[in-house]
This record gives C-alpha cells, structure tokens and sequence, in this order.
C-alpha cells in the first residue's frame, strides 16, 4: 500500500511538473479561436486546389510582441508575415494557404517566430480527393495491320482503366462512346490496392479493356469514356502523341507499370475476317 502511495505521489508530481513547464513555455501569442483548422474534404483538380484561411491572433502579455517570421512546415503551405510589432492586447490576421494535389490526408504547421518569446505553433489538415480520378493506360492504343504480306492481320489491343474509390464501394461501370469501326469490351473493375483511413488514402480499382478495329484500323481515333458521376477521360487509338500543336488534349493517361505489359498484339482468331 506504501508503495502505491509512493508511486502515485511521484505520479502526480511529475505531472504537475509537466503542467507548469507548459505554462512557462506557452507563447504569448495565441490564436482568439483555434490553434489548428481543419478544411474538410478538399476536391483536388489538376494540378492543385488551393484552399484559404485566416487565424486571429492576441498578444496575450502586458508587453508588445515583436514578430519575426512565420515558418511553414512544408512547401505546400503559405503564411503571411504578420505584424511587425503587435501591441498589449491587441489582435492581427494571419492569412494562410494549403496547396492539396493529392487524394490523402494532408497536415502541415507555421510557426510564427517571436523576438525573445516561445513561438506559437499553428496547425492546418484537409482530407485531399482528386475530383476526376479516372485514369488510362496506355497514351496511345496501337492496332495495326502487319507489315508483312500474307501474315495475319492485327486488328485488336488491350489497354486498362484506373479510378479511386472511397467508404468501400465499387466504382460505377464506365461508359464508351464508340466511333464507328471499333469495338471496347470491358471486364470489370478489381481492387488492386485497399485505402488507409488512417492516412487518409483511397482504394485503388483497376480495369482492362479490350478494344477491337473492324476492317482497317483507324488513325487518330478518340474514345470518350465517362462515369455517371461525371468522371471521364478520353482513349486515343492510333494517336500521333509526339506530334506538337495536336488536337489530342486529354492528360488523364499514366505511364505503364514496369514488368506489365498493357498494350499487347493479340492477333485475329483463325476463321475471323481481314
């Protein structure tokens, strides 16, 4: 019983310590509301979202505050300098900014540095999701015939599809708006990656798609492919990508994995016409 006694008082000790010292070195500047803002859902469009906020500050002390600089954690966020000198008592703005580009969650700080005073340490978070998640791959479906007389004809290549996804649930089924002399058959979306809550990431779905010319290959086709929650990107078959000045705008495409193959020659079935 002694020693319990013992080690609760030396419990309580320490954090009676622990409570003055953070009084000692507590900054006279302090935020009027919240040392910490968090921005909620962010909807990120390319390349960044750029969301705003603006802390009210009090010099709490008897004495005026001379400010140096404010310091942010990251490059993705940007405070103001401040006021110079900030009486007893009085308040200022300090305006701040949070550049998301990423679907996950984000927390940065700014320390506004204080001449012969702790600093005061502000928070900022935001839960980033990319607007249009929708994704291909590759840049270019190639379907060629091939350049050999009397070899069979290739009419058909794969390519695949990426989208995110939140709170568990399966993406929708995408739409293809097909131009005339070309077939997509799709066979589904899988889930490749599960999404952390703790950090805030999505799951990640992936789709192969097959996509089949009728008669001679087309060149230069675009496919629309759109989801019925608004999301879309655009296929290009037979696409000249390195020519300069192109119509071709969509950027919503990603760069093969390495050791997979996206884009194989898969030649008619024996039987299926030239």
């Amino acid at each position: 019983m002694q020693i319990i006694s013992i080690v609760l008082l030396v419990a309580g000790l320490a954090l009676s310590a622990w409570w003055i010292l953070q009084w000692v070195m507590a900054s006279p500047l302090q935020p009027v509301d919240s040392e910490h803002h968090h921005f909620g859902v962010v909807l990120v469009d390319s390349p960044k979202s750029v969301v705003e906020h603006t802390f009210l500050l009090k010099n709490t002390s008897d004495e005026p505050l001379r400010i140096l600089k404010t310091v942010p954690s990251c490059g993705c966020t940007w405070a103001g300098p401040g006021e110079p000198y900030l009486e007893a008592g009085a308040t200022m703005e300090l305006p701040v900014t949070l550049s998301v580009k990423e679907s996950h969650t984000l927390d940065s700080n700014i320390k506004v540095v204080l001449e012969n005073n702790p600093p005061l340490v502000l928070w900022l978070s935001a839960d980033g999701r990319i607007r249009d998640s929708l994704r291909h791959t590759p840049r270019s479906i190639s379907i060629r015939r091939a350049a050999t007389e009397g070899t069979l004809g290739i009419k058909q290549s794969n390519a695949r599809l990426y989208i995110e996804g939140w709170d568990d649930t399966r993406p929708e089924e995408p739409v293809f708006d097909v131009p005339d002399g070309l077939e997509v058959e799709f066979f589904g979306w899988r889930l490749v990656k599960q999404g952390k809550k703790r950090v805030g990431t999505p799951d990640l779905y992936e789709g192969d798609l097959f996509v089949k010319a009728i008669g001679t290959p087309p060149k230069n086709v675009e496919i629309p492919v759109s989801l019925p929650s608004g999301q879309k990107t655009t296929l290009l078959v037979n696409g000249n990508v390195g020519l300069r000045g192109g119509e071709f705008n969509d950027r919503s495409w990603v760069e093969d994995e390495a050791g997979v193959s996206f884009d194989p020659v898969v030649p008619l079935k024996s039987g299926e016409p030239d």
